[in-house]
C-alpha cells in the first residue's frame, strides 16, 4: 500500500506507516511506500514488518513510478514468501535487474538468493589455451590454425579480456587484416640480404580466403564461449566467414596424368601421383596411411582411413575403386615392396611437393600452385562425368555440397566435344537436313516409278504390306528411319481400320 505520497518529514512518514500498516497471523506484512524529504525530486522508501522487527529499504532519488513499481512487486515477493510458492517469472526477472545493493538488502532479509561474485572474464590467451586444453579431439592442424587465430587477436587487439571484445572492435580487426603484410620466411641469409636490398619491392597481403578461414576460427573461439554464459553474444557474429572456392583451379588431364607419373623417379612417387590423381586420396594424411591390408587385390577396391574426417560417425572409413591405370601401379608397386612392409606408400612426408614438381617439369607439363589438391580435385572432377554425384561425393570423403563449391570443374574437352556435337546449332542442323533432301531427291530419280516407295515395301519389316504404298497419300522422299517408323505406324493403322 502506498502512505504519505504528499510529501513530509520521516516522522511523519512513520506517523503515516504506523496508521496504515498491519499485519498477518505469520508477521509478514504489506508493503508501505513512504515519501521523505524535501526538494523537486522526493527520496522514497519502503517499509514492511518480518515477525515482530519492522524493515526498511531505501530506494533514494527514485522516480514515482519506479518508487511505485518496487513497492508493488515487493508485495507480490512477500506474499509468495508467505504462502511459501515460488515467484511469478515476471517477479525473478525484476529481481535479477536490481542493483546489487538493493538485491543484496533483500537476500539479507531471506527474500531473495544471494548472487554469486561475478568472475573476471579470462584474458583471450588464457581463453584459448583452455578451450584448446579440453578439446583433445582437435587435431594438430587445427590446433595450428586456432593459433594462429589467437595470435593475429592478440598482435591487434592485445591480450584483453574476451568481454572487452565488442562488435565494433572485431570489424576493425578484419578490416585490419586485410592490409597486414604477410611475413615472408628468410630462407638464408643471401636471401635476407637481398629483400633487404629491394626495399621499394611491394609487400603481399593476406588472401580473402585466409581472411575468412581467420573469422570462421573467431567465431568458433567466441562462440564456445557463449555457450557457456561467459559472453552475452558472440562478437564476430556477423564477419563474412564463408569459404570460398580456390582461384587457383587447374584441371590435370588423363595425357599430363600419364606424362607426370612416367616422369616420377620410381614406383613410390609414381604410386603417391596414383593414390592422388586416380583414386582421389588426400596427401598426406590418407596416402601414408593405406597399408597393403587395406587394398582388395580380388574385387580391386581400397579402404581408405580418413584422418580428417574420423571424429564423424560413420566417416572414419571409406571405400574407393581402384581404376586399372592404379591397379597396374599397385601391382608394380607390391611386386617390389620390402619383406614385412606394412604402409603401401613409404616415402616420408617431408618435402614431398619439391620431387612432385620436379616430375612435373621433366613432363612438360604446365605447373600449377596448390599440388596435391588439383590432383583430387581433377580425380572428382573426371568421376562426375561417369558417375552420380552422390557416388563421386562419398568415394572422394565429402558432402556434395563441398564437391560443387570447391572441386567440380569444367574440363577443356568438354568444350571440344560440344562444338563437335552433330546437333551444336540450328545452321548446322539445317544444312545437314538439305543435304539429306537433295539425296533423297537423287534416290527418286534413279529408283524407277519414282518415289522410292518400292524399296520401302520390299524390306523385311514391311513384308506383307506392299500394294498400301500405291496410295499417293502415303508416298514419301525420306529414308530416316524415324520418319519411316512413324509412317510405318500409320500404314498399319490404316490396314487394321480398312474393311476386308
Amino acid at each position: 500500500m502506498e502512505a504519505n505520497k504528499g510529501g513530509g518529514n520521516d516522522s511523519a512518514g512513520r506517523r503515516c506507516l504506523d496508521a496504515a500498516t498491519g499485519s498477518d497471523e505469520s508477521g509478514w506484512s504489506v508493503a508501505s511506500l513512504i515519501r521523505y524529504g524535501q526538494g523537486k525530486r522526493a527520496s522514497y522508501r519502503v517499509d514492511f514488518s518480518i515477525g515482530d522487527k519492522r524493515k526498511t529499504i531505501r530506494l533514494g532519488k527514485a522516480g514515482y513510478d519506479e518508487a511505485r513499481t518496487f513497492n508493488a512487486n515487493l508485495e507480490l515477493l512477500l506474499g509468495s514468501r508467505m504462502t511459501n510458492t515460488t515467484p511469478r517469472d515476471e517477479i525473478l526477472r525484476w529481481l535479477t535487474g536490481l542493483p546489487d545493493k538493493i538485491h543484496e538488502k533483500l537476500a539479507q532479509l531471506g527474500l531473495a538468493d544471494a548472487r554469486k561474485p561475478a568472475t573476471a572474464a579470462p584474458t583471450l590467451r588464457a581463453w584459448l589455451d583452455r578451450l584448446i586444453e579440453q578439446r583433445p579431439d582437435l587435431k594438430p592442424a587445427s590446433v595450428r590454425s586456432l593459433r594462429g587465430t589467437g595470435n593475429l587477436l592478440i598482435e591487434h587487439l592485445g591480450d584483453v579480456p574476451i568481454d572487452a571484445i565488442t562488435a565494433d572492435v572485431a570489424a576493425d580487426w578484419r578490416a585490419w587484416m586485410t592490409g597486414r603484410p604477410i611475413q615472408e620466411p628468410l630462407k638464408n641469409e643471401r636471401t635476407q640480404r637481398v629483400q633487404a636490398t629491394e626495399s621499394d619491392t611491394p609487400s603481399r597481403t593476406m588472401a580473402e580466403a585466409s581472411i575468412r578461414l581467420h573469422c570462421r576460427n573467431a567465431k568458433a573461439i567466441m562462440g564456445e564461449a557463449v555457450r557457456r554464459e561467459l559472453l552475452p553474444r558472440n562478437p564476430f557474429r556477423n564477419l563474412t566467414s564463408t569459404a570460398i572456392a580456390a582461384d587457383r583451379a587447374r584441371y590435370i588431364t588423363p595425357e599430363e596424368t600419364d606424362k607426370i607419373i612416367d616422369a616420377c623417379p620410381d614406383i613410390r612417387w609414381r604410386l603417391l601421383v596414383g593414390l592422388a590423381r586416380l583414386a582421389g586420396l588426400r596427401v598426406p594424411s590418407e596416402t601414408h596411411s593405406v597399408t597393403w591390408g587395406d587394398v582388395d587385390f580380388d574385387r580391386w577396391r581400397l579402404t581408405v582411413r580418413s584422418v580428417k574426417t574420423e571424429r564423424f560417425a560413420g566417416k572414419e572409413s571409406r571405400i574407393v575403386p581402384i581404376v586399372p591405370k592404379l591397379q597396374a601401379i599397385l601391382q608394380d608397386a607390391f611386386d617390389k615392396a620390402e619383406p614385412g612392409q606394412e604402409r603401401v606408400v613409404s616415402l616420408s612426408r617431408n618435402n614431398l611437393h619439391r620431387t612432385i614438381r620436379a616430375a612435373v617439369k621433366r613432363a612438360g607439363v604446365s605447373p600449377w600452385s596448390d599440388l596435391f589438391q588439383a590432383l583430387r580435385r581433377s580425380c572428382e572432377t573426371e568421376w562426375s562425368l561417369a558417375y552420380p554425384a552422390h557416388v563421386c561425393a562419398d568415394w572422394l570423403g565429402h558432402s556434395e555440397c563441398v564437391s560443387r563449391k570447391h572441386y567440380l570443374q569444367v574440363p577443356e574437352g568438354l568444350y571440344e566435344q560440344a562444338t563437335q556435337s552433330p546437333t551444336s546449332t540450328p545452321a548446322k542442323s539445317a544444312a545437314k537436313g538439305a543435304a539429306a533432301d537433295a539425296g533423297t531427291e537423287r534416290l527418286e530419280a534413279e529408283v524407277p516409278g519414282g518415289g522410292g516407295n518400292e524399296k520401302i515395301a520390299e524390306s523385311p519389316e514391311n513384308i506383307g504390306l506392299s500394294g498400301v504404298f500405291d496410295d499417293a497419300s502415303c508416298r514419301t522422299r525420306t529414308y530416316n528411319p524415324l520418319i519411316k517408323s512413324q509412317l510405318l505406324c500409320q500404314v498399319e493403322l490404316r490396314r487394321l481400320e480398312s474393311p476386308p
